[in-house]
């Protein structure tokens, strides 16, 4: 059941325009291997930068001959170009039209019978393009409701309604040799209802757990109808939110998010399986000890004797500061959570302004923090999580919102003015708390709630992450994908010691070096037979695995550690000079001392095989 890792063809594309996107993949598309697309960078968004070197990030994985810049808007397009060194930016090539295609396309293609598929179902019909290795042609005619029958033994499940993710998820089949479904988009209030029935699962209520747990899985099978799984196959879900793999656990699955940068995910898993690509070499253990987590011992043994180096913050060295900063900075490939994970209580703050277009808007958010410490001994790190409940008097997640209510630049404008950092800041006109903000995911440390929002995982690194904490993946599966991490496996619903103990061990014993989806399909059917009980769900390309490295695991850290104090000393230089604000300051300084202060340690303990 374990799928070969397809290699990279040299090319990106970086584009929101479907159509140009599928029929450049028809011209530059190679059987066996995968074709990277890339979401264009919301540049409406405030922190558009880090859309921008995100993509940078991604696309440098590739080690590009050609970047296709496919029918961006000039803002974007200009983040990009202005972004990305000479060696990347003599690489573009700018996609207005499809005639601006044609040239790339070659002649056998050309003179092979194009496609002819409707404006809908996008991504079927540019699999079967990709198939008879021909252009495709779009028109306004009805697309054929259809499946694309799988030659290997996996098939790609993708939720309507997002066509830019229809032709990624295209070409992440054709590199599999694996076939295409799709499903109905799922309203995203129903998905949020279902995925609250997880989280609520012991709470109490009419239904006892096995009785809610078979109800969500008939549920979810019915929102996705009959998906023709192949004879002994396996399955990647591209979703918007739900956890197909519960549902469907009779093959093995893994799960790729539609949002907030699927083709980053993928180029991000699939580089790291690349043959020429190091394994696991650096596994991060955390174990703060507010909970028994006997799989964290277990872990340490069976990992050892693989010449893993482990790296372990227990009990008081799990505290929110230790944590925060090794997960964002510390090159490690492989990450283990053992710990309390549930919603904070927290505040509900209503906010009344004047948006940029002259309106009167009423916002009311759910708030939540996690508490850090910071070199200065008279100040804390404050991490705020926000929810958006209400604007204007209409429900944030009411499935009519778009009809009833015109968000216009609010939410933009409630951003900018909140997290300026000066006095002038918006403030709440009314405050009250709540028991519970709803996806906070607070993380329990040592010493406090840890609200993880890395803004990059593992010293810009694309590691493992498993979250063996309760109710873990609902939220933490985006953030951590989103950040860099190629893989992330976590639970719906709480698990007891002892099945965590289990699904860990079995993991990095008996399953080690499977793909992750099949380690994790075999071995919570070892622990949970045949009933319903699935807790675990992961997200990532299928073809992934526990692998070690074979390499001076010493040496190799102290190189990422000595490039990346150089790097945050440039942006100290930089900082100097353009006077940034001060607490931006503060941040590279604390980089600074934390990479500055892990390379004395690391060349002072490894002095002898450096």
């Amino acid at each position: 059941m374990d799928i070969p890792c397809p290699p990279l063809i040299p090319t990106v594309i970086i584009s929101d325009n479907a159509r140009l996107s599928a029929k450049l993949s028809c011209a530059l598309s190679l059987p066996g291997a995968y074709l990277p697309i890339v979401e264009s960078p919301r540049m409406a968004r405030l922190d558009h930068d880090a859309e921008i070197v995100r993509r940078n990030n991604a696309t440098a994985l590739v080690k590009p001959k050609h970047i296709f810049l496919a029918g961006l808007e000039q803002a974007a397009q200009d983040g990009l170009t202005g972004h990305f060194g000479d060696r990347l930016r003599n690489k573009i090539k700018l996609i207005a039209c499809d005639e601006d295609i044609a040239p790339f396309l070659g002649a056998d293609r050309s003179a092979r019978p194009a496609i002819h598929w409707g404006r809908d179902k996008i991504g079927i019909g540019l699999l079967k393009a990709l198939r008879a290795q021909s252009d495709i042609v779009f028109s306004d005619s009805a697309s054929p409701i259809e499946t694309v029958a799988p030659k290997s033994s996996h098939l790609v499940v993708c939720e309507e309604g997002n066509d830019i993710a229809q032709v990624i998820a295209a070409n992440y089949a054709y590199s599999l040799r694996g076939g295409l479904h799709l499903v109905p988009e799922i309203d995203q209030s129903e998905a949020e209802k279902i995925l609250e029935h997880f989280y609520n699962l012991y709470e109490g209520g009419e239904m006892s757990p096995s009785e809610a747990l078979n109800y969500l899985g008939d549920k979810m099978r019915q929102l996705a109808g009959d998906i023709p799984i192949p004879p002994h196959g396996s399955i990647t879900f591209v979703t918007s939110r739900l956890p197909y793999g519960f549902a469907f656990s009779a093959a093995p699955s893994t799960h790729l998010l539609t949002y907030p940068d699927l083709g980053t995910c993928i180029i991000n898993g699939f580089a790291a399986e690349q043959k020429t690509t190091r394994g696991v070499g650096v596994a991060v253990l955390v174990d703060p000890e507010t909970t028994d987590a006997p799989e964290m011992e277990a872990a340490e043994k069976l990992l050892a004797p693989r010449r893993i180096f482990l790296r372990c913050y227990n009990g008081k060295g799990a505290t929110v500061r230790a944590v925060s900063d090794m997960i964002e900075l510390f090159p490690y490939d492989l990450l283990i959570i053992a710990t309390h994970c549930g919603d904070a209580p927290g505040y509900r703050w209503t906010y009344e302004f004047e948006d940029s277009d002259k309106r009167q808007r009423t916002l009311v958010v759910d708030i939540a923090l996690g508490v850090g410490t910071t070199d200065d001994p008279n100040m804390l790190d404050v991490v705020q999580f926000q929810r958006f409940i209400s604007l204007d008097g209409v429900d944030w997640n009411d499935p009519e919102k778009s009809k009833k209510l015109d968000v216009g630049n609010a939410i933009i404008d409630f951003i900018s003015r909140t997290r300026s950092g000066k006095a002038t800041d918006l403030q709440p006109t009314k405050k009250g708390t709540v028991t519970r903000v709803a996806g906070s995911a607070a993380l329990k440390m040592y010493d406090n709630n840890y609200i993880s929002l890395p803004s990059t995982v593992a010293d810009v690194g694309n590691p493992i992450v498993i979250n063996n904490a309760c109710c873990s993946w609902h939220r933490l599966s985006q953030n951590y994908t989103f950040s860099g991490a190629r893989s992330y496996i976590g639970t719906l619903f709480q698990v007891s010691t002892s099945e965590a103990h289990d699904v860990v061990v079995k993991l990095l014993d008996k399953h080690f070096g499977k793909s992750l989806a099949h380690a994790l399909w075999s071995a919570q059917r070892e622990v949970y037979g045949n009933g319903v009980r699935r807790p675990y769900i992961v997200t990532g390309v299928y073809p992934q695995q526990l692998r070690t490295s074979g390499e001076n695991v010493p040496r190799y850290v102290v190189g990422r550690l000595s490039k990346a104090l150089t790097q945050w000393k440039a942006e100290q230089e930089k900082a100097d000079k353009h006077a940034w604000d001060a607490k931006r300051v503060q941040k590279i300084q604390e980089r600074i001392k934390y990479y500055d202060r892990e390379l004395t340690a690391f060349r002072r303990r490894w002095a002898d095989v450096l």
